[in-house]
């Protein structure tokens, strides 16, 4: 399996440099950066600084700019991350080489991973890059727990990856990537809490909330950004648990889609 892993990051680093533009890069790093000007202008100018005293009560802290900057940044980050790895095999199709993935006997599991380490090192530019637009904003953070912070951003990374497998499964079935992934990527925005506290909508919106692991991961990061709060692993069970549910189902979804294209082919 890692030697698959290793071998797909090496090729798709290559095909990348050598092949494709890096518009989807700059688009998200100009997606991002809108984002925190926006939140900038729109606390500054806006509202001047008056928040609703339910804001603190559901995010414990006032700060509201870094609140939006890290939910703009993570947002950024995981579709970009989720684009790029769901597209994967459908990018295979594209290009005419599905067919020798489908008959190679190399680990799928090894594709995937591989696959998305390449695409980790593409999205992490996205996310520097916005968080430097985001700390000339204002973003300032007061003593972020350390280890707290690299637990919630390995569980969101693993969340991003689990849902990328469930929705690149989805692509493959539908032969389509624009309308799936952006009605994917409206969801998630709005519910999952990356621009506002998901308190503030209706209970029945919160609960569709709770399917998608990057919704606890999420509150975990940013609480451990925000406000310093130690993650246990209680904390991180369901978000755990979730993403091993997509992680399964995703790579199960495959290799259903996957038997149905051999047999076309």
């Amino acid at each position: 399996m890692w030697q698959t892993a290793i071998a797909t990051a090496l090729r798709n680093q290559r095909a990348n440099l050598r092949a494709f533009p890096w518009n989807f890069t700059l688009g998200h790093i100009i997606e991002g950066a809108y984002l925190v000007l926006v939140s900038y202008f729109s606390y500054v100018y806006l509202i001047q600084g008056d928040l609703d005293d339910r804001f603190a009560l559901y995010t414990g802290t006032n700060n509201y700019l870094a609140f939006a900057i890290i939910g703009g940044t993570m947002n950024i980050f995981c579709i970009s991350m989720m684009m790029n790895v769901s597209r994967a095999q459908i990018t295979e199709w594209r290009e005419g080489t599905l067919e020798a993935l489908l008959l190679s006997p190399s680990s799928r599991n090894g594709y995937f991973l591989g696959t998305a380490v390449q695409q980790f090192y593409r999205s992490g530019i996205v996310l520097i890059t916005v968080l430097a637009f985001g700390i000339l904003a204002g973003l300032r953070l007061p003593s972020p727990h350390l280890l707290s912070v690299l637990l919630g951003a390995l569980l969101f990374i693993l969340s991003t990856y689990a849902m990328a497998l469930v929705l690149g499964s989805v692509m493959l079935f539908t032969r389509d990537t624009y309308i799936v992934q952006n009605t994917l990527f409206a969801v998630t925005t709005l519910l999952c809490g990356f621009q506002f506290p998901r308190q503030y909508l209706p209970r029945s919106l919160q609960n569709v909330a709770e399917i998608f692991p990057l919704t606890s991961s999420l509150q975990l990061l940013r609480g451990a950004l925000l406000t310093s709060n130690a993650v246990s692993f209680p904390d991180m069970l369901p978000a755990l648990l979730l993403s091993l549910v997509y992680i399964v189902v995703g790579l199960w979804c495959t290799n259903r889609v996957e038997r149905s294209l051999f047999e076309k082919f």
